[in-house]
């Protein structure tokens, strides 16, 4: 079993010395800025992730294979606020965990269900636009809603059943102090590793290497067809009917608008999970671990600003997006032409986007291994 943290420590036992090193607990102006943090961006997360939502279901024109990855998206990114924002509040302020056994436990596996999602959604969305853009024929068949609800309903179902086991690998432990929600596992436990593993590989490492290798292509054939359209001929055919497409202006901006957007998404997933991954490989295979006061806090706010930050891309990057928050706030129902126009043709365009150890005892996903 691992330890009580330290912050529960009272004498830094030395199992809590073997998983947080010689940290201290931190100072109140520490805590009270966390807490400040924390509760800013889950409050800026949840209502513009709900927005999202909003607006896709309510205003006319939103509801594209795109957007419903987008409504998966924020689901996710929702989900991520409600189960951890609790714990990691409480945790700065108390050792005693205050939620129960059954709280203990889910709070353990939505995180990881809504990022192992998030990330799925990112990977699905990528494909999908590398099938409208690359393969165009393919996609009046293959990009559709329906589908793109079937895929959604999918990503759901796998991620449901592949995290399924943290709900048993955590639980409340109680000592002379009180009660901890802690994993049911050592650090040099196999289990624990595969486990750790197995969700940076499959959930952080391959999307990644797969996002930056079909936007590689996308950039190559989105400058095909910038060159067609300024007169030149294009060399691959499947270029020139997209070309041939997208020949409009407005459709062209807009989709380039759309995949800027897209990537620029992925590309924040990316770097906001960076540090936390890099200190669970770091404290997985390690004796030295990370566990500083500071770069917990700056590793646990970048995971909050990843999942506070979409909706805030939308509205900078889309201008569809823009016109239906404007359009939801009027009292409207439909995007005007113009942003109609700036998404492009009325075939399938679907964009993607993007998906510790900590003080007191927060949210187990956080854990620094």
């Amino acid at each position: 079993m691992i330890g009580r943290p330290v912050t529960a420590c009272s004498e830094l036992p030395p199992e809590c010395v073997a998983i947080v090193g010689t940290s201290t607990e931190p100072a109140d102006w520490m805590k009270f800025t966390m807490a400040f943090v924390f509760a800013a961006l889950a409050v800026i997360g949840i209502v513009g992730n709900i927005l999202v939502i909003t607006v896709v279901f309510k205003v006319r024109g939103m509801k594209t294979p795109t957007n419903c990855y987008l409504v998966s998206l924020a689901l996710s990114d929702t989900l991520f606020f409600i189960a951890t924002t609790p714990t990691e509040l409480s945790s700065l302020f108390t050792k005693d965990y205050p939620f129960g056994s059954i709280c203990c436990s889910l709070f353990t596996y939505l995180p990881y269900l809504a990022i192992n999602s998030s990330a799925l959604s990112i990977t699905a969305f990528t494909v999908e636009r590398f099938i409208g853009i690359c393969h165009p024929f393919w996609a009046r068949t293959i990009c559709t809603v329906k589908r793109a609800k079937m895929i959604i309903c999918i990503i759901w179902v796998f991620s449901f059943i592949y995290n399924f086991p943290w709900l048993f690998l955590s639980g409340l432990i109680v000592d002379e102090e009180g009660g901890y929600c802690d994993f049911k596992m050592g650090r040099e436990d196999w289990k624990y590793k595969v486990m750790y593993v197995g969700d940076l590989v499959g959930f952080y490492v391959i999307p990644m290497f797969l996002n930056i290798v079909i936007y590689a292509k996308i950039a190559i054939v989105l400058s095909q067809c910038g060159e067609k359209m300024k007169g030149k001929e294009s060399s691959k055919p499947f270029a020139a009917y997209e070309c041939h497409v997208t020949g409009r202006r407005s459709s062209s901006k807009g989709r380039n608008q759309v995949v800027k957007m897209l990537a620029l998404v992925v590309f924040v997933f990316a770097t906001c999970w960076l540090p936390y991954r890099a200190m669970v490989v770091n404290n997985s295979f390690r004796d030295e671990k990370w566990n500083s006061d500071g770069y917990i806090f700056f590793s646990k706010t970048m995971i909050f600003i990843n999942c506070a930050i979409n909706p805030i891309l939308y509205n900078l990057m889309s201008a569809r997006f823009r016109g239906a928050f404007r359009s939801l706030f009027n009292g409207k129902t439909a995007v005007n032409q113009q942003h109609r126009n700036l998404q492009g043709p009325k075939s399938p365009t679907n964009p993607l986007i993007g998906l510790v150890h900590v003080f007191a005892k927060p949210s187990l996903l956080f854990r620094a291994i």
